[in-house]
Formats: structure tokens, C-alpha cells, sequence
């Protein structure tokens, strides 16, 4: 055999081999992902009625996806797209039916249905509208699949008179992106979690293919979350007083404890515009008269306008000391505290100067009073 025979031969051989190597490949590469979603609805409602979809995202609480999409001879067939998988409600109403024929305002029909929508076929059932609250399901994806186990779960839990089914579903689901939905949700509001709880999450959920961008969310709010548990001091916020002087809230605390030593203090952030703020202003003012020997309060206001701030609390005076977040402090509460806008929020601060639980409401700091020695 010539030499240059042999060099074509060789070449042919590695040519096979390279063609055999990418073969194997791409047999094993993961299939493309669709870009859009479809679902197909059967629903036991009347010509005329509509349905609509809307999800919930990181920077908005509702996104209309769907609007008024026909449904006829019991179906409807609708399309669109995420960015990632979402939550949100598909809805059905007559509203158009109730315009066209001139009925009463009492003849509008909704239906609401929980879902969490990913890109793909899927497939929605709503069949018994003879219920009080019908609900429809949404199956195709592991993901719907998921959510729909974590429904049932989470109704058990409740009509159980517990919350802990979040807990167990995160450890059977550990690469869900329902468990990584519903831990961003646990890592929601500084100081509501202990630093097992923390370490338990951050051990669990290592991974979530199916979201990428939600784990790496993941990993910034368990990062977070590990400095803000129950038992750690207080995170720092920059405030202003009353006469406009800055200061920080651990200096604010610190003169506090050392002018009432012994005594628990109760943060309430609230803002002139929340009205459950203003509501529960009342309550806590009559807890702080009588545990006066035991509690105090602060109030720190969130609000972004000086002039807001002061007709508020010249409206709603409590005798208590009050403060207002700086432009810092209040962006501090989106990061540091991952509360965002989210008030009335509350944390309940040791005579030694360590969170012990972020009270949902008066109700629950009453409790915790309640359950102290009393002092004579």
C-alpha cells in the first residue's frame, strides 16, 4: 500500500470516528424548548362567555397575557408566551353576555383558576360551574403537574389548621421550579425564618433547570436571608428624625435600651398611604399602654415625601418616637430586608437587641406579651 493510500485511509477512519462522536452528541442533546405556549380549554359554560389569563411577575402583581378570548361550543384556544414559567389565575366571566342582553349587574358569572404557566402545549379543564367556586386544571407541563400537587397540599394544609406543607413538598421536589417559587416566597420579609431553616433551603434546592433565573434569584435572596434570621441583631437603615436630623436605627435602638433597659420594642414600619398601617395604629398604641412596664414602640415611616410623612402623623399622632427611611434606608428595604413597599411590617426587637419574630399584626405581639411574666 503507497504511503499517500495510507493517509487517505487514516483520514476516512478519524473522518468515521468524528462523525460517530457527533452523532452520539446531538442524539443526546436535550430537545429545544418551546418559545411560546398554547392551551386548549374545554369548559362547561355557554356561547358568549370569555376567558382570560394574567400571571403574576417580580415587578408587577398582575401582567394580562389573555383578554376576552371567545369560547364557543365549549372550547377556546389561546396563545402567547413567558419569559419564564409564571403563576398566575385563568379566568372565564359573561361580561359581554350580561352587556349584550341588558341583564342585572347580579347576573355576572366569574370563574378563577390557579396556574403556572410555562412555555408548551397545555391542555385546561373547567367542567363543574355548579359549585360555589368552580376550579379549573391546567395540565402539560412537570411544572403545572407540580403546582397542582402543591394545591392540593396546601388546601389539606389549610383546612387542617397548619402551614407546613410548604416544607415537605421543597424536600419531595428538591429541583421543582414550584419549591424555588414558593422558598423566594419563605426568603419574602426579613427575620421570618431561623438559621436552620435558612441552611435547610440553601441544602436542598442546589439546582432548578427548568428556571434558571428564578435559582439565580435563588441564590441572591438565600444569600441575604442567611444575615436577616430569627435571633440576629438588627439590620442597620439609615433614617431621619422628626427635626430632619439623620441617624441609624441601631443608634436609634441603643438609646432606647439605654434609656428603658429591660424592655422589648416593637418596629412598626407603615406609610401615609397604607391604610392597614393606620388601622392597627390604634391597637398597638393600647398594647404599649398596657405592657408600658414591658414594651415600647417605634414607628418608621417608608413614606418618600417629608410633606406626606407629617400630615400623617399630625393626623394619626401615637405616642410614640417616629422616623422616616432615607432615599437609602427605603431602597435598603428592598435589598437588605427584601420587604420592598410591602408594609405594615413589624419586627419585635429584644431587651438585648436581637429580632425575635416578624409579628404578622397587633394580635400576634399581644400574644408574645401575653405569654411574659408579669411584672409587680
Amino acid at each position: 500500500m503507497s504511503r499517500m493510500h495510507q493517509l487517505l485511509q487514516a483520514g476516512r477512519q478519524c473522518c468515521g470516528v468524528a462523525a460517530a462522536l457527533l452523532l452520539a452528541a446531538c442524539s443526546q442533546a436535550p430537545a429545544p424548548q418551546p418559545d411560546s405556549f398554547t392551551i386548549n380549554g374545554t369548559v362547561s359554560l355557554p356561547d358568549g362567555y370569555t376567558a382570560g389569563l394574567c400571571v403574576h411577575t417580580d415587578t408587577a402583581y398582575s401582567v394580562s397575557l389573555c383578554e376576552d378570548v371567545e369560547i364557543a361550543g365549549g372550547h377556546f384556544v389561546m396563545n402567547g408566551k413567558v419569559d419564564k414559567p409564571c403563576q398566575g389565575t385563568l379566568m372565564t366571566n359573561n361580561l359581554k353576555l350580561v352587556e349584550q342582553n341588558g341583564w342585572p349587574v347580579d347576573s355576572i358569572r366569574w370563574t378563577y383558576s390557579e396556574v403556572f404557566v410555562t412555555n408548551g402545549d397545555l391542555t385546561f379543564t373547567l367542567t363543574d360551574t355548579n359549585v360555589p367556586e368552580p376550579k379549573g386544571l391546567l395540565t402539560g407541563t412537570q411544572v403545572q403537574a407540580d403546582y397542582n400537587e402543591w394545591l392540593v397540599a396546601a388546601i389539606a394544609d389549610t383546612t387542617a389548621g397548619a402551614a407546613t406543607a410548604v416544607w415537605p413538598f421543597i424536600d419531595a421536589h428538591p429541583q421543582s421550579v414550584i419549591s424555588l417559587w414558593l422558598a423566594n416566597q419563605l426568603t419574602d420579609r426579613a427575620y421570618n425564618l431561623t438559621a436552620e431553616q435558612v441552611e435547610h433551603l440553601k441544602a436542598t434546592i442546589t439546582d432548578c433547570p427548568a428556571d434558571t433565573a428564578r435559582y439565580r434569584q435563588f441564590l441572591q435572596k438565600i444569600e441575604q436571608a442567611a444575615k436577616t434570621v430569627k435571633g440576629a441583631p438588627v439590620t442597620d437603615l439609615e433614617l431621619t428624625d422628626v427635626s430632619g436630623k439623620p441617624c441609624h436605627l441601631t443608634q436609634v435602638l441603643g438609646d432606647l435600651r439605654a434609656a428603658q433597659p429591660g424592655k422589648y420594642v416593637l418596629l412598626d414600619f407603615w406609610a401615609s398611604w397604607c391604610g392597614i398601617c393606620i388601622h392597627s395604629m390604634p391597637d398597638i398604641a393600647a398594647l404599649a399602654g398596657r405592657f408600658a412596664s414591658q414594651f415600647c414602640v417605634v414607628g418608621i415611616s417608608i413614606d418618600t415625601k417629608d410633606d406626606a410623612w407629617r400630615a400623617a402623623m399630625e393626623k394619626h399622632p401615637e405616642p410614640w418616637p417616629q422616623y422616616c427611611t432615607t432615599k437609602q434606608g427605603y431602597q435598603d428595604l428592598f435589598t437588605k430586608y427584601q420587604v420592598g413597599n410591602g408594609v405594615p411590617y413589624y419586627l419585635l426587637v429584644s431587651p438585648e437587641g436581637q429580632v425575635l419574630m416578624s409579628p404578622a399584626g397587633p394580635a400576634d405581639v399581644q400574644e408574645f406579651l401575653e405569654s411574659l411574666p408579669s411584672k409587680k
